[in-house]
């Protein structure tokens, strides 16, 4: 008898927590995701030059923003400034394979990538906006 009532309240329990879960719109998960991405892994070493500052959302504007720091080699404004263009193009791929966006694309987010210079933090390198009409 004993063991029936804690499975019993042992099932509410969890059927209240899948149903809270499933409660939680899309712009709700993004900002809990970014948050907790940031929270677990940010700053994060360097790869490729490239350090991630945070990753936030703002469900207001419905948009992720990627803060990075470029260093080493790819610290460099002539240089970021002659392959601007490339850049943005291999971002926007990286967008549009990214399966792990897919729910997020699906929802029109509008991903943005802020990039600044270790050398000189005032130093905005890139700024880049994209959205649905970009990726899809």
């Amino acid at each position: 008898m004993r063991h029936r009532i804690i499975f019993s309240l042992l099932t509410a329990i969890t059927l209240l927590a899948t149903m809270t879960a499933c409660q939680e719109t899309i712009e709700e998960r993004a900002e809990r995701e970014a948050r907790e991405y940031t929270e677990k892994n940010c700053p994060t070493p360097p790869q490729n030059d490239v350090i991630t500052d945070s990753v936030t959302f703002n469900k207001a504007t419905r948009e992720w923003t990627y803060y990075l720091t470029f260093t080493g080699n790819i610290d460099d404004v002539e240089a970021i400034s002659q392959h601007r263009d490339e850049i943005a193009k291999g971002l926007l791929e990286s967008i549009r394979q990214n399966t792990e966006m897919k729910r997020y694309k699906e929802a029109q987010f509008i991903f943005t990538y802020r990039c600044r210079s270790q050398k000189d933090p005032s130093t905005m390198l890139l700024d880049l906006r994209y959205g649905p009409k970009d990726y899809e």
